[in-house]
């Protein structure tokens, strides 16, 4: 069982049952979801959709614009990423900066030219 958890999976889906890679069933996922909480010991309105929103909610914290939680969790709206946007004074900061950057890049080539050309 161990070297399965290794192994490159051809299926879409998150939760297999292995070769066939048929779905698990709602049952299979939340009797193993159960386990897991009690055996970590976490919170009884714990679920799984928590996981999600917890890297959802680094994401944003760490940076990363609407747009890019939007194609990384696969929404088709940006407005639900929407949400895990935190705009803080360092967000605004990080922005600011990289457009500092980008200005001071596309200023370089106009300093490489000679006087008088």
């Amino acid at each position: 069982m161990q070297s399965d958890r290794h192994t490159t999976s051809q299926s879409s889906r998150v939760f297999h049952a292995g070769v066939g890679i048929r779905p698990l069933s709602i049952f299979a996922v939340e009797n193993h979801l159960a386990r897991c909480r009690k055996d970590q010991k976490l919170p009884a309105d714990f679920v799984l959709h928590s996981l999600r929103h917890v890297f959802e909610t680094r994401l944003g914290e760490s940076g990363a614009d609407a747009f890019t939680i939007m194609r990384v969790i696969g929404q088709c709206k940006v407005t639900v990423s929407q949400r895990y946007v935190h705009l803080t004074i360092e967000f605004f900061e990080r922005a600011f900066k990289r457009l500092e950057l980008m200005s001071k890049w596309e200023t370089l080539p106009s300093l490489w030219r000679q006087p008088g050309r």
